[in-house]
């Protein structure tokens, strides 16, 4: 009987698996982020997170074994023994983030954003972005406030539905809109911004799209932002 495989073998032979790995390694450290495809970016984040805890140990030995994996050595082996060392001297693991960001056009692969956290500026994260949009996209097609409700969704008690089915369907609708409002307070908090400050954030993306809308196209806004933005913020992997 075949034990488990250690890792994902990508369609590759050993040797050109390598160097792809190698490749992604080093451009996510240097750059912070990428895009690539979901099964790559899970076998890259095993590794970037790897070469970081080398970077924070920071013992010759560590440097050495950082050497003779990654390319560019003079560029990278200080970002991971001073910078991200001091980024990430508390934390014990979890260095990266993984967020989906559709398929792509051609062959349909799923394709992913792969980040380094920035503990610093939590803001310039992209999944912060990914939040501030979505929260802008519904603000649109509520002509409302949403922060607020978003923070807390409420389910009406006095809804009547006709069968089992819809009930299950609103349950399940209302456990997505507390798991979003559990990414918000989240990141508020990780911001350190308070509620008042996260909404004017979002009405000046809603603010930015109108001028878009109003330089480029004709369409009405709710569909410019439906076709352009995600309508919830992506799950993380």
């Amino acid at each position: 009987m075949h034990g488990a495989s250690a890792h994902r073998k990508l369609n590759m032979k050993s040797a050109l698996r390598r160097q792809v790995l190698r490749n992604l390694t080093t451009d996510l450290i240097k750059h912070g982020r990428l895009e690539t495809t979901i099964p790559r970016a899970k076998e890259l984040r095993r590794l970037v997170d790897k070469m970081i805890t080398l970077g924070k140990r920071g013992t010759e030995h560590d440097r050495h074994q950082i050497e003779a994996y990654l390319y560019k050595p003079k560029e990278v082996v200080p970002l991971l023994m001073d910078t991200y060392a001091k980024r990430f001297a508390s934390r014990p693991g979890g260095f990266t983030r993984i967020i989906p960001i559709g398929n792509r056009k051609g062959d349909h692969a799923p394709m992913a954003v792969i980040e380094i956290l920035n503990t610093d500026e939590p803001q310039e994260e992209v999944s912060f972005s990914y939040l501030v949009r979505s929260l802008a996209s519904m603000q649109i097609a509520s002509e409302t406030k949403i922060v607020d409700q978003a923070l807390n969704p409420k389910m009406d008690e006095d809804l009547v539905f006709a069968n089992k089915r819809l009930f299950k369907k609103a349950l399940e609708e209302q456990r997505s809109r507390e798991k979003f409002a559990f990414k918000i307070k989240k990141a508020i908090k990780n911001a350190q911004l308070s509620k008042e400050q996260l909404q004017e954030m979002v009405d000046a993306d809603v603010d930015r799209a109108q001028k878009v809308l109003d330089r480029h196209t004709g369409k009405k806004i709710q569909r410019f932002v439906k076709e352009t933005w995600p309508e919830n913020t992506p799950t993380m992997l």
